[in-house]
């Protein structure tokens, strides 16, 4: 039976009844946005430390899951995504232990040696199978092949949604490209009292595109300028972290239930 996404409080009570998508086993999840500095990244990789997913670093930006992880391709051979995809082999993920997920890094490089969105589809789900591990992809914020490869590979596309005049326009954007792919809105980095307009645009938003919104997650004011290099996630928690710990893990209940 079709699961329904719930939401918090904040966001009225948008959400559908989601169609159900293939099911995958083990499964491959994309996380998605148009515009930049809305903490996809972030996102993609907290979800993948509560799902013991492996972590796949699409964007090739230098600011990225990979250098935030602490894996410095300039100090390595070869590039594993690349290799990957060029010899039609699943790449070796590179442990991260207790404290982040494992990770198969991306690559400024990557940028020019993507191959076909069909590629990419086809291909992550050989991965998934073959590595008998969830997969939560951070795509590059363009629409580019590596991009709607993953999305069309992806059993659920999740999209944090800031609350933002601009954010929202991209949103918006993004919905009339893409609103037939499995996509699952996150409101994030919501503040304490969200603007009525905004919270009334995703809703109209969600309803137009038929398009769920999941459980939201609050603005952090320490998460940008954080240093250390393990997931927020990760055990012990602090105490300052375990709200939005708690927050994420609804998130990441809502994205096993997504289609199920």
């Amino acid at each position: 039976m079709p699961a329904t996404v719930l939401t918090k409080k904040t966001t009225g009570s948008i959400g559908r009844q989601v169609a159900p998508f293939p099911m995958q086993d083990p499964d491959v999840i994309a996380c998605l946005a148009y515009k930049g500095g809305i903490g996809k990244t972030t996102l993609a990789e907290e979800l993948a430390q509560v799902l013991n997913a492996v972590a796949i670093d699409f964007d090739w930006s230098k600011g990225g899951l990979t250098a935030g992880w602490g894996y410095r391709e300039e100090q390595r051979v070869g590039a594993p995504l690349i290799d990957a995809f060029e010899l039609g082999r699943p790449p070796t993920p590179i442990r991260g232990g207790l404290r982040k997920p494992d990770l198969i890094p991306g690559h400024t490089s990557f940028v020019e040696h993507q191959p076909s969105a069909d590629k990419v589809a086809e291909a992550v789900n050989v991965w998934a199978h073959q590595l008998s591990r969830k997969l939560v992809i951070d795509t590059h914020p363009d629409g580019c092949p590596a991009t709607y490869g993953a999305m069309a590979g992806a059993r659920v596309v999740v999209t944090p949604v800031v609350l933002h005049t601009r954010e929202m326009r991209a949103l918006e954007q993004l919905l009339q490209e893409a609103s037939d792919y499995p996509l699952l809105l996150i409101p994030y980095m919501v503040p304490r009292s969200p603007s009525q307009w905004a919270i009334d645009e995703l809703g109209r938003l969600s309803q137009r595109y038929d398009v769920p919104v999941g459980p939201m997650v609050g603005y952090y004011a320490w998460i940008p300028t954080r240093r250390l290099r393990v997931a927020i996630c990760s055990e012990p928690v602090a105490k300052k972290q375990q709200p939005f710990v708690d927050e994420i893990r609804e998130v990441a209940k809502a994205v096993e239930a997504y289609g199920r």
